[in-house]
């Protein structure tokens, strides 16, 4: 019996029905069902790991690397610094700071040397600045007690016997001086006050300032 005639008495036309094929793909071997690329897929995946892990390591190698290297210039950079104190505090020590000499190292004994004072301040800016910023740190917290000791460091009483504050026919005025300036800086920085304690305490140094000498003449 012939196909044709197989196919006719089955009452079929050749073409298997959905439960046929279904069938079928139940009984196919399971590496026809995956298809003949299957293996070839794998390998590639395969392939595909290996270069994953191989570039994982030599990432990891790298950064291991770099870590090292970090540390290392942290190290040096610690030593290093380390080392730029130590030679800074030599220096310091070996350099020390000039210390200025006083511009009051005693009092005016004379009118010439007072009037050198005064003709180096008028000169002078900077040393204008340094007197008073001296006259500033004397320790005093009393005005007018600050003023006394002040002045008797500046000029002996027979020279201050020889001024007055506004001046008259036979004194010089003392208000209009150049260390008088730089004393009333440094006394308005330290008391915070007007000029009138600083005046009237000037004022009646200058006053008894004969009185004072002749005392001492005794």
């Amino acid at each position: 019996m012939d196909n044709y005639t197989e196919m006719y008495l089955d009452g079929s036309d050749g073409e298997k029905t959905p439960s046929e094929l279904n069938d079928d793909r139940e009984n196919m071997p399971l590496s026809d069902y995956l298809g003949p690329n299957r293996n070839s897929r794998k390998n590639e995946n395969n392939d595909m790991l290996k270069k994953i892990l191989s570039n994982t390591v030599e990432i990891m190698q790298s950064l291991k690397g770099l870590t090292s290297r970090i540390e290392k210039l942290e190290e040096d950079n610690k030593k290093m610094h380390c080392r730029q104190l130590t030679e800074l505090s030599m220096t310091q020590k070996l350099i020390k700071p000039k210390k200025e000499s006083p511009i009051l190292k005693s009092p005016c004994n004379s009118v010439e040397e007072f009037k050198k004072l005064e003709d180096n301040l008028m000169k002078s800016p900077e040393l204008n600045e340094k007197l008073e910023d001296e006259i500033f740190k004397h320790e005093g917290t009393d005005p007018s007690k600050f003023v006394r000791s002040m002045w008797r460091k500046i000029l002996s009483d027979n020279v201050a016997s020889q001024y007055s504050w506004k001046g008259t026919a036979k004194k010089k005025a003392i208000d209009i001086m150049a260390v008088t300036n730089a004393f009333r800086g440094a006394y308005n920085r330290k008391f915070l006050g007007s000029d009138k304690e600083f005046g009237r305490a000037t004022v009646k140094w200058f006053q008894t300032a004969k009185e004072r000498h002749s005392k001492k003449k005794k």
